[in-house]
């Protein structure tokens, strides 16, 4: 697991202006957890609030599930790589999987409903080789 803070003196005081956090899981079922502390940590470190959290910890979790769900062996070798950062007052999370192991997410499914009403921006693309979905949470929006 690899981390990057960058900070900034703003009125004397010494602040994280960015943060992002890479890592790379097995993909299964049992590392999730592992994702979804990490992009926790990070939103509280920087000031979203309980619920905004909360909510995150859920989208994240549902993100790695729909790339994770029925996968076999070849996706739990290859990985679950998630990419989580903030800049300003949101909170950015990337989930990837391999495409040859991993189904693109079903936009029409209840996971898929339920990551929708928990964020404020959600996306997937897959690429050649990788299936990613995209979650972005905006901090003092209201929801959560």
């Amino acid at each position: 697991m690899a981390q990057r803070i960058q900070v900034t003196r703003v009125n004397g005081r010494t602040t994280p202006e960015i943060a992002s956090v890479l890592l790379t899981v097995p993909a299964h079922q049992d590392y999730i957890v592992i994702v979804r502390s990490a992009v926790a940590q990070l939103a509280a470190c920087f000031g979203f609030t309980l619920g905004e959290i909360g909510d995150l910890r859920l989208a994240v979790d549902e993100a790695c599930n729909l790339l994770v769900a029925g996968a076999g062996a070849d996706l739990a070798a290859s990985g679950l790589q998630c990419q989580a950062g903030v800049r300003g007052d949101e909170l950015r999370v990337m989930v990837a999987a391999s495409a040859a192991a991993a189904d693109p997410p079903d936009t029409d499914g209840l996971g898929w409903a339920i990551l929708n009403a928990l964020v404020d921006g959600l996306d997937w693309e897959r690429d050649h080789d990788v299936v990613r979905v995209h979650v972005a949470k905006r901090r003092g929006t209201g929801a959560g």
